[in-house]
């Protein structure tokens, strides 16, 4: 940090869902280079461990800059309000700015839900934000606001018109060079690395009813020269080969080869130059050919994907996907073409090598349930790679927000200031996802996740806040959600265990704890619902639930599905070399007569203990396994909690609580190192020989079992060490894809 404070401090929070890391953003990076032309300061705020909401606030007030300025999309409204309001308590003096599309097009609504909000930045700012940032650090008041910002006089919010695009006022430019108005934020210094990608152009001509970057671009399209894109291009080729770091690039135009022409001369440019850049991009079925997709591979081009939306020819008219929805051809002839056009580009980049993907809206206006399985059927026939299977979304500032209704389309305003889309015109949970979607993926996660979290002994995370919070009443009560809204780190994890329910009280009590998560700002990543199910030979099953993925609950139980045992019967069972048929065990009484363990060991001969575990199954997992393995309890540095009914907290379910929900993490933290030396002396560990013990405070044993357990079974031990570490590689491996997937 510098100790001169940037005039303009910009956030751009993780979205619900997302890694909780604050990156960099390209739209701000473009800002951020205008503002440096004009002589005015500005930083971005990244951290890849930033806590909770206000450790956040406290480093972001101590950069001292009298501006901050959130980048806000409907996917992370909720955590940027809430840093908003942290940064306010602590430095009421700041003035907090909004900008990006959902402060574009829901800024009254903002403004006026939302007091910690100063103003709204709208639509693009490169041309108009010198003025508003100098305007409001120069405190003038509301009266002659600058272009583009949204502002309170007394009491009412006054809108701006939208201003002009950037590029298209001023003296008259090189239509495929209008973009060049705006400095680069590589070739200005401002970006350190390429991974944010970069842009040729901005904007779409087609009229796409429901898309809100088709309204921010106002359905224009302007571009960048082919040399500055090889300019920028040629710098992130040279940092790559500097540092010796290899990412993909990606291209964010709305659709990279709208104009296919271009698209070929500047692929031919990287070609020449030899740039060895691995990139990727979107764009439309209808705008490509066989020659650019050659042309593309051989530029460096890996993973292509094309907007479908539907297979439908009459809902993608009714759409403006192909043609506007008012255009004379009843016969439909373009929107058939344009899915045969599809079918014909999947199939050529496939042969082409690329990694292919397609996206499809469900709900769209027109649609029936018909209508949206024959889509589904027709992604089932393509070769791709994976398709985005998306609800709509209906955007404030579109043309379909103005005729939703019409369509059986219900939409209202929430509490947060944000459009909401509440009812379609048939079920479309009733529709099964089709092989290779992107949100089995997402299932996948949300079950490690609540494996990974359900009996763990510590958290995920690296910087020792709590990542992990187990609530175990059944009810998120608001107290509870306040409390985690403080205290549970940004992109961490809420797991809710819930007792037996009918299935209709299960669904309102779902509904109802998801508003109050989201009511309460909590900042998990993910909030899963863990609900009890039958079970078999033993085993306790649960069905997992999360907002996204509960299409499979439905469609693909199996998928979201976890057994749990309090005992070691399916540790037994897997011994003896058989599918355990349960995901988490507990082995504390096995390894009280450990003869089982020793005798597969002795079985094996001359192998190695990890050419002996690649011969048997999947091992399940062990319930609290920091009190068997490691050299220190896991526990003690409280990256976990559990929360009972009565708003106890303990870090696992055999430990008595270290306190209460209001209570602080240090005051937590300070309680359960108490404990834990307590148990140290109690048990005299600095005599014992036992230097692999964890000494773990709260094994669910009397000390003197315990203390057997760990002087005189150390073989054992060290086999369920081992076993356990293979039991978590799936975990791992996809855990580390997630991350990969994030840069």
């Amino acid at each position: 940090m510098s100790d001169q404070p940037a005039d303009i401090l910009f956030l751009f929070p993780p979205a619900h869902g997302n890694l909780g890391v604050f990156k960099s953003h390209l739209g701000v990076a473009y800002l951020r280079a205008a503002l440096a032309r004009e002589g005015i300061s500005s930083h971005q705020y990244l951290n890849l461990h930033p806590g909770t909401v206000g450790e956040i606030a406290e480093d972001v007030v101590r950069h001292r800059s009298p501006l901050v300025g959130f980048t806000v999309y409907d996917a992370n409204l909720s955590l940027s309000v809430a840093l908003a309001r942290a940064i306010k308590q602590r430095r009421p003096q700041v003035k907090v700015v909004f900008g990006g599309p959902s402060a574009s097009f829901c800024a009254r609504e903002i403004l006026t839900r939302q007091p910690e909000v100063d103003a709204c930045v709208m639509s693009e700012a490169e041309e108009t934000g010198p003025g508003i940032v100098t305007w409001l650090l120069n405190g003038s008041g509301p009266q002659n606001a600058p272009p583009g910002l949204a502002i309170r006089r007394n009491g009412e919010v006054l809108l701006p018109e939208m201003p002009p695009l950037v590029g298209t006022q001023g003296p008259k430019r090189d239509p495929l060079a209008i973009l060049d108005a705006a400095p680069s934020p590589y070739l200005s210094g401002v970006m350190a690395d390429g991974r944010t990608g970069v842009l040729t152009g901005r904007g779409c001509t087609h009229h796409c009813q429901y898309c809100c970057f088709a309204a921010l671009g106002r359905k224009k399209l302007r571009l960048h020269s082919i040399e500055r894109v090889l300019a920028e291009l040629e710098w992130i080729a040279a940092h790559q080969s500097r540092t010796g770091e290899r990412y993909i690039v990606p291209i964010h135009d709305d659709a990279f080869t709208l104009l296919p022409h271009r698209a070929k001369s500047l692929c031919q440019a990287i070609i020449d130059r030899n740039l060895n850049l691995v990139l990727s991009c979107i764009t439309r079925a209808d705008a490509i050919d066989a020659e650019l997709l050659q042309l593309m591979r051989q530029a460096g081009f890996v993973s292509l994907a094309f907007g479908l939306e539907s297979a439908v020819p009459s809902v993608l008219r009714a759409t403006g996907k192909v043609r506007p929805p008012d255009f004379r051809d009843p016969d439909l002839a373009p929107e058939r073409d344009f899915v045969e056009q599809v079918r014909t580009s999947v199939v050529t980049a496939k042969k082409l090598g690329f990694n292919v993907g397609v996206s499809i809206i469900l709900g769209l206006p027109t649609e029936t349930a018909e209508d949206g399985a024959a889509t589904l059927d027709f992604v089932k026939q393509l070769p791709i790679d994976f398709y985005m299977h998306n609800f709509l979304w209906v955007f404030p500032g579109t043309p379909l927000w103005d005729t939703h209704p019409r369509y059986g389309i219900g939409c209202e305003i929430n509490l947060m200031g944000l459009a909401t889309t509440t009812q379609y015109a048939y079920d479309l949970t009733k529709l099964r996802p089709r092989p290779k979607c992107s949100l089995e993926q997402d299932a996948r996660l949300v079950r490690l996740l609540a494996l990974g979290s359900l009996h763990a002994c510590a958290g995920p995370s690296e910087e020792g806040g709590i990542s992990t919070a187990v609530l175990t009443s059944g009810e998120l009560r608001q107290p509870a959600a306040a409390w985690l809204a403080e205290v549970l780190d940004v992109g961490g994890t809420l797991v809710q265990v819930y007792p037996s329910l009918t299935r209709r009280a299960e669904v309102e009590r779902i509904q109802e704890d998801r508003c109050t998560f989201a009511e309460f700002m909590v900042p998990g990543r993910h909030h899963v619902q863990l609900l009890p199910r039958k079970g078999s030979n033993g085993c306790r099953r649960w069905s997992v639930a999360s907002a996204g993925v509960d299409l499979y609950r439905r469609h693909k139980p199996q998928l979201v599905s976890i057994a749990t045992d309090d005992g070691a019967a399916p540790y037994r069972e897997w011994l003896r070399r058989k599918a355990a048929g349960c995901d988490i065990c507990d082995v504390t009484r096995l390894l009280q007569r450990p003869h089982e363990i020793l005798r597969t060991m002795n079985a094996a001969g001359d192998d190695t203990v990890g050419e002996l575990l690649r011969r048997m199954p999947p091992a399940p997992a062990v319930a609290y396994p920091g009190r068997w393995l490691g050299s220190r309890a896991p526990c003690l540095a409280l990256t976990r909690i559990e929360v009972d009914a009565e708003g106890n907290i303990r870090p696992c379910r055999q430990a008595e609580p270290i306190g209460t929900v209001g209570d602080d993490r240090a005051t937590l933290a300070a309680r359960l190192v108490a404990r834990s030396q307590q148990a140290q002396r109690r048990r005299g560990c600095d005599r014992c020989p036992a230097a692999h013990c964890p000494q773990c405070p709260f094994p669910g044993l009397d000390d003197r079992t315990y203390c057997g357990i760990m002087r005189r079974e150390g073989r054992a031990l060290s086999f369920l060490n081992w076993a356990h570490l293979y039991s978590r590689l799936p975990m791992l491996l996809f855990m580390q894809r997630d991350q990969v997937g994030a840069d």
